[in-house]
């Protein structure tokens, strides 16, 4: 008989705490990763509940967790039951310990309107953490450094106060976790909008013109007394406490930075209705032309 046994402890016991840690809020992985981390022969003090019924549940549904994340990285799968994915994507895993093992988790897609597609293996949190390293430090001389800038951005750092201010220093950070954690939440707010493009200036135009009590579009301003202009967070805010959507011209990288700050900007991609249609005419008639915030 084991020690834990001997002091009542029985298989589908809950474990609420050990010695000063509350395991309430743990996935399985990480109170086992706590429970290997104990020296041996060090005297641990279990808090635990009598859960049979929902152990019982746990075994027959091989779901051990239950939480959903939105994934900043993109992964090639290196397994048959691995699943691929790009950045931007969402999950709901439901076990952190797939196969009693540490490593890995089992997971499925989810796609529009939440409706759950192909289930498969992605890497967990801290193999997701050394792949996100390795890509990273594989690209930051490349092209690809580019893509976290708006138009022509070529900013200056900044505080981290200062990064929840304006959009260029959310897209020069780049210091996204692997996997966020995230929950489906009806907005309380007017949230802004994103046009991409060739036609995204009139596209802009015309609904901040012809429906301007729906639709403001977000001002530059000079940073830090240059030339260069941004949009701060904060004139986003002030034009969603009007009751109106704020237009932003900003790229995708940008997009992705306002998901991480919770502001969730609705994004939509307009073309011409003729791909042969000339390029030049990026303006409503009689619209001066705009430049990018830079």
């Amino acid at each position: 008989m084991s020690p834990a046994a001997g002091q009542g402890i029985r298989e589908g016991d809950q474990v609420l705490q050990v010695n000063e840690t509350s395991f309430q809020s743990l996935t399985r992985e990480e109170a086992a990763q706590y429970l290997l981390s104990v020296p041996p022969g060090d005297e641990v003090v279990l808090l635990t509940q009598s859960k049979q019924d929902i152990y019982r549940k746990m075994l027959k549904s091989n779901v051990g967790d239950s939480f959903h994340i939105r994934t900043h990285f993109d992964f090639e799968k290196d397994a048959p039951s691995g699943l691929s994915f790009t950045r931007g994507e969402v999950f709901h895993v439901l076990d952190t310990m797939y196969r009693s093992k540490l490593g890995s988790w089992l997971a499925v897609r989810v796609g529009r309107d939440m409706q759950e597609l192909d289930k498969g293996i992605i890497p967990n949190k801290s193999r997701a953490e050394q792949i996100l390293k390795a890509t990273s430090v594989a690209s930051s001389s490349g092209a690809r450094a580019e893509f976290w800038k708006l138009r022509g951005l070529r900013g200056a750092k900044k505080t981290l106060r200062k990064s929840r201010e304006d959009l260029s220093a959310l897209t020069k950070q780049g210091h996204y976790p692997p996997y966020e954690w995230v929950v489906l939440r009806e907005a309380s707010f007017r949230r802004p909008v994103v046009i991409l493009g060739p036609i995204s200036d009139i596209a802009m135009e015309k609904l901040s013109t012809e429906l301007p009590d729906q639709f403001e579009m977000a001002q530059s301003v000079p940073r830090d007394g240059g030339s260069a202009k941004v949009i701060k967070l904060d004139s986003v805010r002030q034009i969603a406490e009007k009751g109106k959507h704020a237009l932003l011209d900003i790229t995708p990288a940008a997009v992705e930075r306002l998901n991480y700050v919770q502001y969730y900007p609705v994004v939509v991609f307009c073309e011409p209705d003729s791909r042969q249609a000339p390029p030049t005419p990026r303006r409503a008639p009689g619209a001066s032309m705009r430049r990018p915030s830079r």
